[in-house]
């Protein structure tokens, strides 16, 4: 799936904090992170040497640079409660409303998702990055991949590749999914993934070229103002199925295995190092 004439994907990604190692008692112990396990984390993407993008605040801004050796990389500071204030407002009204949370699975409701509107906007802001470094014509590759800050939680994930390079199709977004099939016949089936927190599509990592993530962009911005007047809010997977029912053509879905949320490194590579018996079990 690589020509030798296959260029290296830009990297965009962002790491604000949120307050992930302070969240107190009576929420599941993996809700909660230190901004050192972040970080842990992204020594590993760091050590990529795709040209990268990153958006943080001023206080990370020296840790992110020294994590990247030199590499080609673009720190970009946003005072994120400042630049935001408007929606995290707009978004904590609806996670505190009446009409939302009676509509949310009751054993979903103390997911983070449900209650931090730091953590929806982060999300929900992803292809806002992307796009700003886009415009500001700060990437360079053909492709260029969003990919989140911590996705690379062990050097398994990132399966030995040095600079990733693979020949995704221009001409779509691709979107990353740990099931085969996809309920998607009606926005039922979008609200329905909203309020029971399924996952059918990751949202670590999306990848397109930058003419492809304009047009999503513009896309997802509708998606998001649509929910807001329903009086309904989601960090982003539901907001990527909707997007999906609404513009199919402009996706295109690669299966990473049941369950495989970390598997991309693993499949999708120009040197694709798996055995025998990882392909067939991710086959079913």
């Amino acid at each position: 799936m690589v020509s030798e004439k296959t260029k290296p994907i830009s990297i965009v990604t962002a790491f604000f904090d949120i307050g992930r190692g302070e969240i107190g008692e009576g929420y599941p112990d993996y809700l909660r992170r230190t901004n050192d396990t972040y970080f842990e984390h992204f020594s590993r993407l760091a050590a990529l040497e795709n040209e990268m993008v990153v958006f943080t605040s001023e206080e990370h801004r020296d840790r992110i640079d020294a994590l990247r050796e030199g590499k080609p990389t673009k720190i970009i500071v946003i005072e994120l409660k400042k630049k935001f204030r408007r929606q995290i407002k707009a978004i904590e009204k609806v996670q505190k409303s009446e009409e939302f949370r009676s509509r949310v699975n009751k054993d979903m409701l103390i997911n983070i998702e449900y209650w931090s509107p730091e953590y929806v906007l982060i999300n929900n802001l992803k292809t806002y990055f992307v796009n700003y470094a886009i415009r500001k014509k700060l990437v360079s590759g053909e492709l260029v991949a969003w990919v989140d800050f911590g996705y690379i939680r062990d050097m398994e994930t990132l399966n030995g590749i040095k600079c990733w390079k693979y020949d995704f199709d221009k001409e779509k977004i691709h979107l990353f999914t740990i099931r085969k099939k996809h309920p998607l016949n009606s926005m039922e089936d979008v609200y329905s993934a909203i309020f029971n927190n399924a996952v059918y599509i990751i949202g670590g990592s999306l990848v397109g070229s930058p003419k492809k993530w304009k047009e999503f962009y513009k896309l997802l911005r509708n998606n998001q103002n649509e929910l807001l007047k329903e009086n309904v809010i989601d960090d982003d997977q539901g907001l990527y199925m909707m997007s999906i029912f609404k513009r199919p053509e402009l996706f295109k879905l690669n299966y990473l295995g049941k369950d495989r949320w970390f598997h991309l490194f693993r499949k999708y590579d120009k040197t694709i190092k798996m055995s025998l018996f990882e392909r067939i079990k991710d086959f079913f």
